[in-house]
């Protein structure tokens, strides 16, 4: 159920929070307070610990059933089928105005998307928002993961086994919790009060110092860098994705507040490990980030103007 039926001035009030705290952890990495070396350990306690916790909580939690959700884990599916199509057209331009590195990396920021921010969105614009994104992430997550390493090695110079590939996504801390959160749900057990206040306490972490990982991660130098090939990559995401599910989940006839969860998904920037896989995969690694740096400007940009419509 949402919040209500936010006007202009609510919405501004509403995404303050994600602007402050993103614009808190830039002001941190720029001032020099947390050294630039530290922010991986960060990040790192964000994807390993922080996330991980919050969503096995939620997924344990929450009523998963195929009735409640099922059209949603379906449109999120058909959604992201639509934009691998549309990211794999780009594949048709001549490899001299566009080459396999900088395909690849379009690709991957079109598909990717950081739990973060759709999480912390989510928490700010929808009641019980959370059960809903652990849903997206127990469907998308894998699925991503295996479509991107399959076209990372399809068009670039790394050639990984299918065993790699599985190694990848077995040792994905979101898809492991996710996993040991349905675990629990299915087989019925009540975790002890002991076990629920610590995930609690370790996930309200989540989302703040999640924001402010993202926004140490930007740079305003590349949002002013002149670069045709960052144009495909933004208009992917967020513009084209969230209409896409928009359509899909209004033929579907999904609750509004199931079609705004999704908007959250395909709205959220780029996912920063992203940019790692580029660098060991041979993907364009500084045009990933360029794309990803434009891609978070414009998600609060059009996270209002949905829920404006959709709540």
């Amino acid at each position: 159920m949402s919040k209500g039926h936010p006007g202009c001035i609510t919405l501004v009030f509403a995404i303050a929070p994600l602007l402050l705290v993103i614009a808190v952890g830039y002001g941190i990495a720029r001032g020099g307070i947390i050294p630039p070396a530290s922010w991986a350990g960060i990040e790192t306690l964000s994807f390993r610990v922080l996330i991980p916790a919050t969503l096995a909580l939620a997924i344990a939690r929450s009523d998963l059933s195929i009735a409640r959700y099922g059209d949603f884990g379906v449109a999120l599916v058909i959604t992201l089928v639509l934009l691998f199509a549309v990211a794999m057209m780009l594949r048709l331009l001549p490899h001299t105005v566009l080459d396999n590195p900088s395909f690849t990396s379009l690709f991957q920021t079109g598909a990717r998307w950081n739990a973060f921010v759709a999480l912390a969105a989510a928490e700010q614009f929808l009641s019980g928002g959370i059960a809903l994104l652990a849903v997206a992430i127990a469907v998308l997550i894998p699925l991503i993961n295996v479509i991107c390493i399959l076209v990372l090695a399809s068009f670039g110079p790394a050639r990984p086994s299918l065993g790699k590939v599985i190694g990848t996504l077995v040792r994905n801390p979101l898809i492991q919790a996710c996993v040991a959160g349905l675990i629990i749900n299915v087989s019925g057990v009540s975790l002890p009060p002991a076990i629920v206040a610590t995930l609690d306490m370790i996930g309200r972490a989540a989302l703040g110092v999640g924001l402010m990982a993202v926004g140490a991660g930007i740079s305003l130098r590349r949002l002013v860098r002149v670069d045709w090939r960052v144009v495909p990559g933004i208009a992917m995401r967020p513009f084209a994705s969230t209409g896409l599910f928009v359509a899909v989940g209004s033929a579907m006839q999904l609750e509004p507040v199931q079609i705004f969860a999704g908007v959250l998904v395909f709205a959220a920037p780029a996912a920063s490990n992203g940019y790692i896989v580029a660098k060991q995969m041979g993907s364009d690694a500084n045009l990933y980030a360029d794309v990803m740096t434009w891609q978070v400007a414009l998600s609060l940009i059009v996270l209002p103007f949905w829920a404006s419509i959709l709540l």
